[in-house]
């Protein structure tokens, strides 16, 4: 029974480190160049404004959010990330619209990814980049979500809800 204690005890730390490496973060970054034998992206990290950059209708609850929180440490020194460009729904480098977080990708098509990277570089957009720990104690970061910017459509969709809530 003396062992037993410690030895959950032990099973409980592993597994709690193991939770704090795992974890998610997001910031907003310029993706300046994406290297196609190697699929990693280089970023630049901005700073930005989730409420401006995430608009959401009058209403909606303040936990509703997809994105996790703010990327800290040598999270943010890191600037060259791992995107996977082909692969399964879950296991590709997702594109994001932000307002509905539908996801834009075309997994059948192994060209799509850096053809949309490659449009993001040339117009120096500004996104927000999930990026997680690969598996492996040792294995590099990647981006697992890209949230593109708000649209017009995705504006007028949210002064449409607006509108519609006030005249209930």
């Amino acid at each position: 029974m003396r062992l037993v204690i410690p030895l959950f005890a032990l099973v409980g730390l592993v597994f709690a480190s193991v939770q704090a490496e795992a974890k998610s973060c997001s910031s907003f970054a310029v993706i300046k160049s994406y290297d196609a034998e190697a699929n990693t992206v280089d970023v630049e990290y901005k700073k930005g404004r989730t409420s401006k950059y995430f608009p959401k209708p009058e209403g909606t609850p303040k936990d509703s959010s997809k994105i996790p929180n703010s990327c800290k440490g040598k999270v943010l020194k890191t600037t060259s990330l791992v995107v996977k460009p082909t692969g399964g729904r879950m296991t590709v480098t997702q594109v994001r619209s932000n307002f509905e977080g539908k996801m834009q990708n075309d997994t059948d098509d192994p060209a799509w990814l850096p053809a949309k990277l490659q449009e993001l570089i040339d117009a120096k957009t500004q996104v927000v980049i999930v990026v997680r720990p690969g598996m492996g104690k040792d294995a590099p970061l990647g981006v697992t979500t890209v949230y593109l910017p708000i649209t017009e459509e995705e504006k007028a969709e949210i002064q449409k809800i607006e509108d519609d809530a006030e005249d209930t």
